[in-house]
């Protein structure tokens, strides 16, 4: 990727971009509409004002596609009864993971598992290493939206709408898995719960787990729980935690 320095190639850059989110608004929407079962003029504008998003990495930045404006689309959600979208921004657990997995990617043909995957930044990051990722959220349009921002990047992965507390049987089905992401996945005390009873049916034996959070309460009592069939192992760096699952 040209940096940022370069003001004549940060500027044809820009015009790229901005020729592909063009193309990429109208992919979207379609999707979205196909996803939710609506028609495109149903959609909630602030759900198709979509951005780009550069995250610096060392091994090279990643562009995320998000909703521009996350406080208008949640009001707009909100006003019409549906979840807030939490999978519309870049969360820093997300960024934390996407760094580690930078810095210590999975080796080529490992099979990765990503869970509340939101925009994807650890899966588009996992991919591109050559590992098999499939990324999964319980939000069709976070899918939507990952599955854009990987043919963005240039990398390929798959992608699945999967709720835990309903689908953990066919995510199990399709492991097990080399390694499982989570990252900020913990916050409440029924992903909790169904992290703690469906990861041993996910890891492979060898495998192991990364979960990124920043201090929830509910992931104190996942890893307190977890420790009867996963060694543990964590590193807190600033206001992120770490924690690396191994099965006993």
């Amino acid at each position: 990727m040209v940096p940022d320095r370069d003001p004549g190639a940060a500027t044809l850059f820009c015009v790229i971009a901005t020729g592909a989110l063009t193309a990429v608004r109208t992919s979207l929407a379609e999707r979205l509409a196909e996803l939710r079962g609506v028609g495109i003029g149903d959609l909630p504008a602030p759900l198709l004002d979509v951005a780009l998003r550069k995250v610096e990495l060392a091994g090279g930045d990643v562009f995320l596609l998000r909703p521009a404006d996350w406080e208008a689309l949640r009001h707009e959600e909100g006003a019409v009864g549906n979840p807030i979208p939490f999978w519309a921004r870049p969360w820093p657990s997300a960024i934390g993971m996407a760094t580690r997995l930078d810095e210590d990617p999975p080796a080529p043909g490992m099979r990765v598992l990503e869970l509340g995957c939101g925009l994807g930044l650890p899966s588009i990051v996992a991919a591109r290493s050559g590992a098999e990722v499939l990324a999964t959220d319980g939000s069709t349009d976070a899918i939507a939206y990952t599955a854009h921002s990987l043919v963005f990047n240039g990398v390929e992965a798959d992608v699945a709408a999967a709720d835990w507390a309903t689908d953990g049987d066919a995510l199990a089905a399709r492991g097990p898995f080399d390694l499982v992401l989570g990252a900020d996945v913990l916050y409440t005390k029924a992903n909790a719960e169904t992290a703690m009873r469906l990861l041993p049916r996910l890891v492979a034996p060898g495998g192991t787990a990364w979960f990124a959070d920043p201090g929830r309460s509910n992931s104190a009592d996942f890893l307190a729980a977890i420790r009867a069939t996963f060694h543990l192992q964590s590193h807190r760096d600033g206001e992120l935690s770490m924690h690396v699952l191994t099965p006993r």
